[in-house]
């Protein structure tokens, strides 16, 4: 899935999309130890990120999509900009999707 695929990056999370070819749309997510050691929150950070597509994705079927912590999250203001940063980064990969509609791999 990482091969071949176009990037975008924000503060909190980098998204990584690719065609699927199907009718729906399937997610992927990378929250390392590493960068967020508590697992506490690396499940509060999976459960706000899946949330998020949830909600958007009938709008990018046909996309299969790993999320990837870049940095840790701290205070529950940071989770309300996690949540805001993944909806903006499934909306570019919808307009991904809208341009580059007719062009198959």
């Amino acid at each position: 899935m990482l091969q071949n695929r176009v990037t975008f990056t924000g503060n909190y999370l980098r998204l990584h999309i690719k065609p699927n070819h199907s009718d729906f749309a399937r997610l992927g997510l990378i929250v390392a130890k590493r960068v967020e050691h508590k697992a506490v929150r690396r499940n509060r950070i999976k459960r706000t990120v899946r949330e998020v597509f949830r909600l958007q994705q009938q709008t990018i079927a046909g996309l299969d999509c790993v999320i990837q912590l870049r940095n840790s999250v701290d205070t529950s203001t940071d989770y309300v900009s996690l949540r805001s940063e993944a909806l903006m980064l499934l909306a570019r990969a919808e307009g991904y999707l809208q341009k580059y509609a007719g062009i198959t791999d």
